[in-house]
C-alpha cells in the first residue's frame, strides 16, 4: 500500500468515525467526482461535508 492509500482510508474512517454514513457517502461521492473530472458530483459532495462540518 502507498502512503496516500494509506491516508485515504484513514480520512475515510476519521470521516465515518465523526460524521457517520452520511459523511463516509458525502467524502466517497466527492472523491469519484474528483476522479473522473466530474465537478456536479464534486461539488454536491463537497457541500455535503460542509453542511456536516457546520452542524
Amino acid at each position: 500500500m502507498t502512503a496516500y492509500t494509506l491516508l485515504t482510508v484513514a480520512a475515510d474512517q476519521f470521516v465515518q468515525w465523526r460524521y457517520g454514513t452520511a459523511g463516509a457517502l458525502a467524502l466517497a461521492l466527492a472523491g469519484i467526482g474528483h476522479k473522473i473530472r466530474n465537478t456536479t458530483f464534486t461539488a454536491i459532495g463537497l457541500t455535503a461535508i460542509a453542511l456536516l462540518l457546520a452542524q
